[in-house]
């Protein structure tokens, strides 16, 4: 009864937050913070700030203190180092008990045997004959981690999401499919193909963990044509075993200076229109929009377009 009166309380008190919602990136090395506000029905993009990995709870709470962000609306995406995607027949097996089958179906294909979560997701369709889900699977203990440091914060954490389906919420696709690349620092490159606001199809590419640093000379000595190889290979399963009318566009958000160079190579040799990604949003002035943002803003968004990938 004590604890009931408690918790009745601590809520009733809780005061409300100025901002519209936080959108945090773990990555190797760092966390990407976004901060967004409702600004007269406007979602604006408000900060932007960079903290450091190790023993990041206590310079989380420390930022979140600093700029009265308690209480606020919070979710998580994971840089693709975080977590294992793997794709796996369905069990059939009921709704409740789909997250256990689930462990017991990709435990033996991950890295380590570490006590794990699960979370799936279906793709719209698949090939004939297929009834198959990707499963994401990352420690139990990472998970532990991440809420119990994120409450201590005092930011409302919402939910917990993945790289590969933060895309569908930042790509406008509607009937026209487009495949995006996004790479994040030193990792591989999530390849997905977007439409109707879904993931239709997601890979990852690997052996492309440098390209950020590559020159143009260096682009231009097969890197571009091997990486334009692998995305007709995608664009070729997506239209003839998944029987899907062919991408209309490619994006990138890959953090390179010679970004608009790449994309005129890959455009020269796959024929389609390549471009720069870059997220339409207003924001303040001394902000100003780049690739490597796009974790965090993604999850910040999560808020307004109401999905919740991963919890």
């Amino acid at each position: 009864m004590h604890a009931g009166w408690r918790e009745y309380l601590k809520q009733r008190l809780k005061t409300s937050s100025k901002f519209y919602s936080v959108g945090l990136e773990f990555g190797d090395d760092s966390i990407q913070v976004s901060v967004l506000a409702d600004e007269m029905q406007n979602i604006t993009w408000v900060k932007q700030h960079l903290l450091p990995i190790h023993d990041w709870q206590k310079h989380l709470h420390n930022y979140v203190s600093q700029e009265s962000l308690t209480n606020t609306p919070c979710h998580v995406v994971l840089s693709p180092s975080n977590y294992q995607i793997q794709q796996v027949e369905k069990p059939q097996v009921t709704e409740s008990e789909m997250a256990q089958a689930l462990v017991w179906s990709v435990k033996d294909l991950m890295p380590n045997q570490d006590d794990i979560v699960v979370d799936y997701f279906e793709l719209p369709v698949q090939s004939a004959g297929e009834n198959k889900v990707n499963v994401v699977a990352l420690p139990k203990d990472k998970v532990e981690e991440l809420t119990n440091g994120i409450e201590h914060t005092g930011l409302e954490l919402k939910s917990i999401g993945i790289l590969e389906l933060i895309m569908a919420d930042l790509v406008e696709s509607g009937d026209d499919a487009i495949l995006t690349l996004v790479q994040e620092s030193g990792q591989e490159i999530c390849l997905n193909i977007v439409k109707q606001g879904q993931v239709y199809f997601s890979r990852r590419l690997r052996g492309y963990e440098n390209l950020p640093t590559f020159s143009e000379e260096e682009l231009q000595m097969g890197v571009g044509d091997n990486l334009s190889v692998e995305i007709q290979r995608s664009m070729d399963y997506f239209e003839s075993q998944l029987r899907q009318a062919p991408v209309k566009k490619i994006l990138l958000a890959i953090e390179s200076p010679h970004i608009e160079k790449l994309a005129q190579m890959m455009q020269q040799l796959t024929f389609m229109t390549v471009e720069a990604m870059h997220i339409d949003v207003t924001h303040s002035e001394d902000l100003a929009y780049r690739s490597s943002f796009i974790g965090s803003l993604g999850a910040a968004f999560v808020q307004k377009n109401g999905s919740a990938n991963e919890n």
